[in-house]
């Protein structure tokens, strides 16, 4: 008895000295977010052209009584894993992922800082990290081994994958401890100049072509130098809802992409359309889960609805649709931001008692 009890004390004081210490990240705007090329599908990115209806005060079923069986969730937040670590969420509820978006060079002078700071201790602490790659560059002509592409490109520049090595070097935990979840390339239907589609044009397909293989590199650069590693690649959330295998655009882009999914250790992708995400979760987990575990990655209306983040979260966290997601494969999901929560004093207690509900560890 007295040997537990010091194991629970030394457990809370690591989370507290964690929260204590952990160095602050810059500020940092939330990264942008692409929208597709026509035909725009249903729950695009962009902006949608009405409100989305108010939500139902309540829940159909509670989200504080027992958990089901078998729907169980690996929970995070963001952006950046010191300030996710110190949001009430984090605190008052059972989060046990903290996710860090790395948005270009830029970002490595300090994210190296943690290194000795916050990395290890988050996982000291118990937390499971969480890194997001996305990259913003300019659109433009790029050489490959493929040909002349058109898209981002520092994906594929010759900087990359020493970039990738000194964030898994930063990130690194030991094998068997908490994991470090990477997912690569968020969105990155939209790094090409024509987006969501394979074959539009020649310049497209090459560009598609050598982002694969600057996946495959990349991954094994993370298992490499980050023994905790689980890697994949990040799909933007409206993929699925719509179809258009005449230029490999929609859901036929995903056979495009069969190998990459099978090769990597869990599938992501993000929700964030304007107008409701509860159908582009189910459709992509429906098609993801066929490959691998799935997380959806970032969570956020994009241009911030409070109505459209209450409406999913309480359509969302139910028993039966986590029953349905979960057997399909869904098993963590991240919150983009503190943002929607903080706004919502209703919202925060239904969210907090829905993560207590059906929250689990890594």
């Amino acid at each position: 008895m007295f040997g537990s009890v010091l194991v629970l004390v030394a457990s809370v004081l690591l989370v507290h000295a964690f929260l204590r210490d952990a160095p602050t990240s810059p500020t940092q705007a939330a990264p942008p977010q692409a929208s597709p090329d026509p035909p725009v599908p249903t729950g695009s990115p962009s902006p949608s052209a009405s409100a989305p209806a108010s939500p139902s005060a309540a829940p159909s079923r509670s989200a504080a009584s027992g958990a089901v069986n078998g729907s169980k969730l690996l929970f995070g937040i963001g952006t950046e894993a010191d300030a996710a670590a110190r949001t009430q969420l984090a605190k008052q509820a059972p989060v046990r992922m903290l996710t860090s978006w790395y948005n270009g060079p830029n970002d490595l002078s300090w994210m190296s800082g943690w290194r000795t700071g916050t990395v290890p201790q988050a996982y000291t602490a118990g937390y499971a990290l969480h890194l997001v790659v996305w990259t913003g560059d300019p659109e433009g002509t790029v050489s490959t081994a493929y040909g002349p592409a058109c898209g981002r490109g520092y994906p594929l520049s010759s900087r990359f994958l020493t970039d990738m090595q000194q964030l898994a070097q930063t990130f690194a935990g030991r094998a068997g401890g908490p994991p470090l979840y990477v997912t690569l390339f968020t969105e990155f239907q939209t790094y090409p100049c024509t987006d969501n589609r394979w074959s539009p044009d020649t310049q497209t397909t090459n560009y598609y072509k050598a982002l694969q293989d600057r996946y495959r590199a990349a991954y094994a650069v993370f298992h490499r130098y980050a023994p905790n590693a689980k890697v994949s690649l990040g799909w933007g959330g409206w993929q699925a809802s719509y179809d258009s295998p005449g230029d490999g655009g929609g859901r036929s882009l995903f056979g495009h992409f069969a190998d990459i999914m099978r090769m990597s250790d869990f599938q992501s992708f993000q929700a964030m359309a304007n107008d409701g995400n509860l159908a582009d979760i189910r459709d992509m987990v429906a098609i993801l889960g066929g490959y691998g575990p799935v997380m959806l990655a970032h969570y956020k209306p994009d241009n911030g609805s409070q109505s459209t983040f209450d409406a999913d979260v309480r359509a969302i966290f139910t028993d039966a649709f986590l029953r349905a997601q979960t057997r399909a494969g869904l098993f963590a999901v991240s919150f983009m931001d503190n943002t929607n929560l903080s706004a919502s004093t209703a919202t925060f207690t239904f969210v907090k008692a829905a993560v207590a509900r059906y929250g689990r560890s890594w």
